[in-house]
């Protein structure tokens, strides 16, 4: 199957206008089908939380930061996959110790509903269709050289099922 792109925003666009680090939000709020702004408080407040009560090197990047706590910063890795796991997500590795074998983004597109984490960004993944504010299917730079590649993927996360 051939993947396929589409704009989604999740619904960021009614609320906030430009352009931010809130890709974790965004895609949670396509994949649950929740509202955009009701995800992106209760990361709010788990960063807060987190920041407040945890004495690890995460937690005081998160006070250091000149916006604070805002999830349009991004989320950290401790939060959001607490957040996903808690939620009824169950989250699937394809990094394996000392192997140089990687999926590609392709091999995933007879899952369903998946939020896909690849390196330094997470996006929703719908039966073979990105959806996302942009095309983040291929990878452009591989040893200097321009070159149209699928993006290899850590892990992802699919909801169990109830």
């Amino acid at each position: 199957m051939e993947l396929e792109f589409k704009f989604n925003d999740g619904g960021r666009s009614k609320y906030f206008k430009g352009e931010t680090g809130d890709c974790v939000t965004r895609a949670i709020a396509i994949a649950t089908g929740e509202d955009y702004m009701t995800i992106y408080d209760q990361f709010f407040i788990r960063n807060k939380l987190y920041s407040e009560t945890k004495k690890t090197k995460v937690a005081r990047q998160m006070k250091s930061r000149t916006n604070g706590l805002s999830p349009r910063n991004g989320i950290y890795k401790e939060i959001y996959h607490k957040y996903l796991l808690d939620n009824g997500w169950k989250y699937i590795s394809l990094v394996k110790f000392g192997s140089k074998e990687r999926t590609k983004l392709d091999e995933l597109t007879h899952l369903d509903n998946i939020i896909v984490c690849i390196p330094r960004h997470i996006m929703c993944m719908k039966k073979g269709v990105v959806n996302d504010i942009g095309d983040t299917r291929y990878s452009y730079w591989e040893n200097r050289e321009v070159k149209k590649a699928v993006r290899t993927v850590n892990g992802y996360f699919i909801k169990e099922k109830e």
